[in-house]
């Protein structure tokens, strides 16, 4: 269709490389390959957002009927949060929450050990803080908590040093390809919570571009760094949020 040395040509080959590296790779996510760890160029991080804005628009805008007939809505908290100030609003959304997000759901996704210790130490603080609300221990909540902290951040630290350079486990890379399923499942369903409804139903199609973007991310930091998934993550949510951000700044009184 395009000359093979025109700027149309080379961007059309480029997308299509990447589309089929990454469809390769979802097919069978594997960490045993070494031609799919961190051997991407930087710059083709570039063609893989392109994909990943090119996909969720199309889910968008099949989306929007949806939107309408079952009335759904933005979600309490995320109506409080786009009611922050600009500045804030940016703060949140575009840097803390992207590295908060992909620190939780991909920065461990190599399976290095001196990675996964610190994830299971989170999971571990949260089940924990999680029994402790339900049985209602008697004592100083602030000191049961501190302790509670202090304990499981102190078996991270010694874990982290006694298995730094520890190689990936083989049980790790065998069950990979579930675990990274599950991340990108479970990183767009929580999502869910974003989105206001009569239908609960309704609102799952709605968490398809996150778990796009779940899918994506990981592929980045598998094939790239954990910087990649980290920038694409920042990217989206500034080009999700950039309309309304501009009706903020230019039209503060249609909101």
């Amino acid at each position: 269709m395009f000359e093979p040395n025109s700027t149309i040509g080379w961007a059309s080959d480029r997308l299509i490389a990447t589309t089929r590296d990454l469809l390769t790779f979802l097919r069978s996510p594997k960490l045993t390959d070494n031609g799919l760890q961190k051997t991407g160029k930087p710059g083709d991080v570039i063609w893989l957002f392109a994909i990943n804005c090119m996909i969720v628009a199309a889910i968008a805008i099949l989306l929007i009927p949806v939107m309408l007939v079952f009335d759904i809505s933005m979600s309490n908290s995320m109506s409080d949060l786009f009611g922050r100030p600009v500045w804030q609003l940016l703060l949140i959304v575009v840097i803390v929450g992207p590295i908060v997000e992909e620190l939780m759901f991909r920065s461990w996704l190599t399976g290095s050990p001196r990675l996964l210790i610190p994830l299971s130490g989170l999971i571990l603080w949260m089940a924990l803080t999680y029994s402790y609300e339900q049985l209602g221990w008697d004592g100083p909540a602030s000191m049961g908590t501190a302790i509670l902290l202090a304990l499981i951040a102190g078996a991270v630290l010694i874990g982290v040093i006694a298995l730094w350079k520890r190689p990936v486990p083989g049980w790790y890379v065998r069950i990979f390809p579930v675990v990274f399923w599950i991340q990108a499942l479970l990183f767009g369903s929580m999502h869910v919570f974003n989105y206001a409804g009569d239908n609960p139903a309704a609102l799952l199609p709605f968490v398809l571009p996150q778990t796009v973007g779940g899918l994506i991310w990981g592929y980045a930091r598998i094939r790239y760094g954990w910087w990649a998934n980290i920038a694409m993550h920042m990217a989206y949510n500034l080009i999700a949020t950039s309309g309304l951000v501009y009706i903020l700044l230019t039209r503060p009184d249609v909101l």
